[in-house]
């Protein structure tokens, strides 16, 4: 027995020596897309016009490129609300040139993205482990807290889903022309389900809770814009009839409504572009939710004229 504990505790000692490895290691590594467009961020704050903020939809689905000059897209896949609010009033006093923010709204978004309320899914990009990585992310490469104590790195690395993009990055993202995009090529082979939506997402138990909160962070955004006399567009990117077929009436109007409510305080533009006609086609998308390169380009040029960007 005494022998087995032995060999035990030499165990445990040797899994935290790695883990505290692996954790001194990571304070090392500073190439991610967390931490590449936030060094963007801080290096070009001045100079930058257009802000594009959101999850996915924007980082790949909006070609900055095609909307102006000095647009810099801030975007981040499964991005919560909370951090682009965050983001947002932390540097915005800090942009004199800043005019237009750019903010994506999808429509499953809020019905299901929110750490007091997080989906009850074994899914790594949308369970309870994926918080734990986005505290993680955040706090070490943006310096954006969400919980009042300091978040545990090592247990953030331990429970959350992190793949090459997030933590070990792209050596070449800042180039000269950076600006944040990452397009997407292509088309997935099972496409029209990827990422499909549940149809009954806007009656699980907590969407009037999640609601609420993420018509908080958006007020709080056009707040902010209002004060600054900046711009404050938000757009809900289109989606492939085969997403559009399990959506539900009630909750476009929950999303509308919540545009409309905001507008009563503060000055807020929106177009919903869901189901417009102009993106159809099969071949724009990606999987049934995000625009390819082809389609990132065709939204962009869209929304710069719709915008007057």
């Amino acid at each position: 027995m005494r022998k087995f504990l032995l060999l035990a505790g030499k165990a445990c000692i040797s899994i935290l020596i790695i883990v505290l490895g692996v954790e001194l290691w990571q304070s090392m590594v500073d190439n991610n897309v967390y931490s590449n467009k936030f060094n963007y961020l801080e290096k070009n704050k001045e100079s930058i016009i257009t802000l594009v903020l959101g999850n996915s939809l924007m980082e790949n689905s909006l070609n900055p490129r095609l909307l102006g000059d000095s647009v810099f897209d801030m975007a981040i896949s499964a991005r919560w609300i909370y951090y682009d609010k965050e983001l947002l009033e932390k540097y915005i006093s800090e942009m004199p040139k800043l005019k237009n923010v750019v903010f994506g709204m999808g429509y499953a978004i809020p019905f299901w993205r929110s750490y007091h309320f997080p989906e009850e899914t074994n899914d790594a990009n949308h369970g309870r482990s994926f918080v734990s990585n986005q505290k993680y992310m955040y706090e070490k490469f943006m310096n954006i807290r969400y919980d009042k104590a300091p978040y545990l790195y090592w247990f953030g690395f331990v429970r959350g889903y992190i793949d090459k993009k997030t933590l070990f990055g792209k050596g070449n993202q800042l180039q000269k022309d950076y600006d944040g995009y990452d397009p997407i090529v292509g088309q997935m082979d099972d496409w029209q389900t990827y990422q499909n939506i549940n149809p009954d997402i806007i009656f699980n138990p907590h969407a009037k809770e999640q609601i609420a909160e993420y018509t908080e962070y958006l007020k709080k955004m056009a707040q902010l814009c209002n004060i600054h006399g900046v711009r404050f567009i938000v757009i809900t990117p289109p989606c492939h009839d085969s997403y559009i077929a399990n959506i539900r009436q009630k909750g476009v109007d929950i999303l509308h409504g919540m545009i409309e409510e905001i507008r009563v305080e503060y000055p807020i533009e929106y177009i919903d572009y869901l189901e417009d006609k102009e993106f159809r086609a099969d071949s724009i998308y990606f999987n049934c939710s995000h625009l390819n390169s082809i389609g990132a380009d065709m939204f962009a040029l869209r929304v710069k004229k719709d915008f007057g960007l």
